[in-house]
C-alpha cells in the first residue's frame, strides 16, 4: 500500500511540475516537488524502500518533463546514498536530515543533469548555471521541504531503527 501511495504522489508531483509549477517562481527558480518528495521519502522510509520508489519517481519526472529519459533516475541516486549515510546517526527527528538531503540532492541532481545535457550536445554556461539556478534551487527546495516533509512523515515506518544492524550494540569488554 505504501508503494502505491508513494508512486501516486510522485506521479501527481510530476504532473504538477509541468502544469502548475512553472507559474511559481521563488528567487528566480521553480521548486521541484518531485525531488523534494524523493529526498524526504529516502530519509523517512529508508534505503530499501527508496531504492524502489526513487527511480520510479525519477522516471515519472522524466516522462513529464523534456529531460532525457533516465536523467532524473541518475540524479536521484545520490539522495538514497545521502539518506543512508545520515540514518547512521540516531536522531529524534528526521526533519533536519531530510532538509539536508533535499538541498544536497538538488545540487547532485543539477550537476548530473548538466553532465547528461552536455553529453547530448547542449551548451551550458557552468558559472551562470551554478550561481543563477543551482544554488537558489537548493535553497528554495530546502525551504519547500518543510511543506512536503509533514505529509510524507505520516507514512513513516512505525518502528524506527536507532542502531546499526539487527542486533544490540554491546561493549566488547
Amino acid at each position: 500500500m505504501t508503494y502505491a501511495v508513494a508512486l501516486a504522489v510522485a506521479w501527481t508531483f510530476s504532473v504538477l511540475q509541468v502544469s502548475v509549477m512553472p507559474y511559481l517562481h521563488v528567487l528566480g527558480v521553480t521548486p521541484d516537488f518531485v525531488l523534494i518528495f524523493a529526498g524526504s521519502f529516502a530519509v523517512l522510509r529508508g534505503r530499501d524502500e527508496a531504492f524502489f520508489v526513487l527511480p520510479l519517481a525519477g522516471l515519472f519526472r522524466d516522462l513529464a518533463t523534456s529531460d532525457p529519459l533516465g536523467t532524473s533516475v541518475l540524479g536521484f541516486t545520490p539522495m538514497v546514498l545521502l539518506a543512508a549515510a545520515l540514518r547512521l546517526r540516531a536522531m529524534d527527528s528526521q526533519f533536519i536530515p531530510a532538509v539536508a538531503v533535499v538541498a544536497a540532492g538538488t545540487i547532485c541532481h543539477a550537476f548530473i543533469s548538466m553532465v547528461v545535457l552536455v553529453a547530448t550536445g547542449q551548451d551550458i554556461a557552468l558559472m551562470h548555471a551554478v550561481v543563477r539556478v543551482i544554488l537558489p534551487l537548493a535553497i528554495v527546495n530546502a525551504l519547500f521541504a518543510t511543506i512536503v516533509y509533514l505529509p510524507v512523515s505520516w507514512f513513516r515506518k512505525t518502528e524506527r531503527s536507532r542502531m546499526i544492524g539487527s542486533g544490540r550494540l554491546t561493549s566488547p569488554l
